[in-house]
């Protein structure tokens, strides 16, 4: 159920009359040949499509906004390397908070293992001081109960309910094995930083519609993050160079400045985090490729890239640590 971006993409339907997704991005945008459209990203259980309005688009504008559901029609259509929906007719439609929680995509994983695991984690920290601040955040239930349902990003990477946990605990176990290949370097303050890197998502999306709030919009989750922990800080006492070691991981984990990054890695530390943060973000969506006849996946919108996929390849999860 509400599965139909999956299914246009395995080829089963031609034309889409009153199915439902959930509008993710709208913009007014211009074609080479001068032409206004809307241009869409839309959303269901199942993955994400780019959609186009080229027809009627001032009056269907008026007929919904970004974080509505929708039930549209429209006919599919494979665009470089990308299927795509252009839509005939859309209109916004109200559903109850049940059946947007049937609808939503959701982590795979079981979210209570990924709680054992991160909690694990942080108990297996030497530093006292630095385990005390990551109880504090994670400890708190209000926080964590929404940092357990959001997404790490709108569409780019883990981009469903429970993806920024998943994130969390992939980059923090990552973090913790390939630090021994690059000692000496402190365990404890690449460990803390993975785990703190993404907090400030919690509050950049709505994992309720998956749009940017208004505090992500303006701030980012980059700021928000980083005064979280410096106000828990100012309660929980590390010595100074540990502080701004733990908040330069934070502010410069995007990397560069170009990317978003306010700082970028001055230590060890905050490079090998910066580094393992984008494998992981550019590798999970690899991970549930649909090929087509020639054996190529659609472009991956992060990579800006199709993937060869060969025919004996096997989607199969490996546990490694």
């Amino acid at each position: 159920m509400f599965e139909i971006i999956k299914e246009i993409k395995e080829k089963k339907h031609q034309e889409i009359n009153g199915e439902l997704f959930m509008v993710l991005e709208k913009h007014f945008l211009d074609a080479r040949n001068g032409d206004k459209y809307i241009g869409l990203k839309l959303k269901d259980k199942s993955g994400i499509i780019e959609a186009k309005i080229w027809k009627n688009l001032y009056h269907l504008h008026e007929n919904f906004k970004e974080g509505d559901f929708v039930k549209l029609k429209a006919k599919t259509n494979y665009y470089k390397d990308n299927w795509q929906l252009i839509i005939e007719d859309i209109q916004k439609v109200d559903i109850d908070e049940k059946l947007k929680d049937e609808f939503l995509p959701k982590t795979k994983k079981d979210i209570d293992i990924l709680t054992k695991e991160l909690f694990a984690i942080i108990n297996g920290l030497q530093n006292q001081a630095i385990k005390k601040l990551l109880l504090s955040i994670f400890g708190e239930d209000e926080f964590f109960s929404k940092f357990k349902k959001a997404p790490a990003a709108k569409s780019m990477h883990h981009a469903y309910i429970g993806g920024l946990i998943e994130h969390t605990v992939s980059v923090a176990k990552i973090a913790k094995e390939v630090s021994k290949f690059y000692m000496p370097i402190d365990v404890d303050i690449l460990v803390s930083g993975a785990l703190l890197h993404d907090i400030g998502k919690v509050y950049e999306i709505d994992a309720s519609t998956f749009n940017y709030t208004n505090e992500g919009r303006l701030i980012g989750h980059i700021v928000i993050g980083y005064n979280l922990v410096k106000e828990k800080l100012k309660t929980i006492k590390l010595p100074f160079e540990q502080e701004v070691q733990i908040l330069h991981c934070i502010l410069a984990h995007h990397g560069e400045y170009e990317y978003g990054s306010p700082k970028i890695p001055k230590t060890k530390e905050a490079l090998l985090l910066h580094l393992i943060d984008t494998m992981d973000s550019k590798m999970e969506p690899l991970q549930n490729l649909q090929p087509n006849e020639t054996n190529w996946s659609e472009s991956i919108k992060i990579l800006g890239r199709s993937f060869f996929i060969p025919k004996n390849s096997k989607n199969e999860e490996l546990t490694l640590f």
